[in-house]
């Protein structure tokens, strides 16, 4: 048996990629002392927390005074507990760090927030 030639054929392949739309994110506050609010989430960084210093402040005295972060990565936010006492919920289970999706709700002591993307 003869060995077949290597053949190359040229060829031009285009990959286009399109970017995500950044879209405005939010918070609804559905539970708690000031819902109903919605939050425009319209920083890098949001804190949460009772103290008079946080972005988002919430009336508990079981919330830490810094007791929880979100904190834009590209297109999307991520919800970090930052060493609160009582932890940070996402859709009813304990999360020290997790990626936000729409329609996730946040609960910060007796605070029940909605995540909103646009």
């Amino acid at each position: 048996m003869s060995k077949k030639p290597d053949v190359t054929i040229a060829t031009k392949v285009v990959v286009l990629r399109r970017e995500r739309a950044v879209r405005p994110h939010s918070l609804e506050q559905i539970e708690g002392e000031d819902a109903p609010r919605q939050i425009p989430l319209d920083h890098t960084e949001h804190s949460i927390g009772r103290s008079a210093e946080a972005d988002i402040r919430v009336a508990s005295q079981r919330a830490s005074r810094l007791h929880a972060l979100l904190v834009r990565r590209g297109t999307e936010f991520v919800l970090r507990d930052n060493e609160s006492h009582n932890g940070v919920f996402l859709n009813g289970v304990k999360v020290h760090s997790a990626v936000l999706r729409d329609g996730d709700v946040i609960q910060v002591a007796d605070n029940a927030f909605v995540y909103r993307e646009g």
